[in-house]
């Protein structure tokens, strides 16, 4: 809020994937046409983090693909997006009324615009140093690279307690 008005500050969008009840239901083998329906890159980010943290197997666990998190350049450099992210993190279980174990995502630069490609639209040079920028970002919130893929990187939200984090909470923007 500012000045008593709410205010659009960026955009958080992902999928979640409810692997526990397809367990349930014995529907294992749905599990990769069901992501399969998504575009290339959620299908990918989430095959890896199922063949990474085998979150199908015993009881099983839910995953949230994080497509997008942007916010606003004129938000950006004062803690926002990382108290935007620990929220989401912290609330997850309670914004989608389910257990999730599982954030992948990947660092990708991206804009305002949800059709920007960073592979096209930058050099080499400048996404390399973007990525790396971003990935520094989401490390410092706990997540890390995946093994599978080293693009992508994922959080276990059961590891979530014993990281520790600076967050400023107290940011107020005018």
């Amino acid at each position: 809020m500012v000045n008593g008005k709410e205010i659009i500050i960026g955009e958080l969008k992902g999928h979640f994937f409810d692997l526990v009840q397809l367990g349930k239901e014995k529907k294992i083998n749905n599990m990769i046409s069901l992501i399969y329906q998504y575009d290339e890159e959620t299908f990918d980010i989430c095959n890896c983090l199922i063949k990474e943290t085998a979150c199908f197997k015993k009881e099983g666990a839910n995953i949230y693909h994080l497509d997008r998190l942007f916010i606003y350049p004129q938000y950006r450099g004062g803690g926002v997006g990382r108290y935007v992210l620990d929220t989401f993190e912290k609330n997850i279980n309670l914004f989608l009324q389910n257990n999730v174990r599982y954030i992948g995502l990947f660092p990708d630069p991206i804009t305002d615009d949800p059709e920007y490609d960073s592979m096209e639209s930058m050099s080499k040079e400048e996404r390399d140093i973007a990525v790396k920028h971003l990935k520094n970002f989401y490390s410092s919130l706990g997540f890390v690279e995946m093994k599978a893929n080293t693009d992508y990187m994922y959080l276990d939200l059961n590891k979530l307690n014993t990281y520790k984090r600076q967050l400023p909470y107290n940011v107020i923007y005018q």
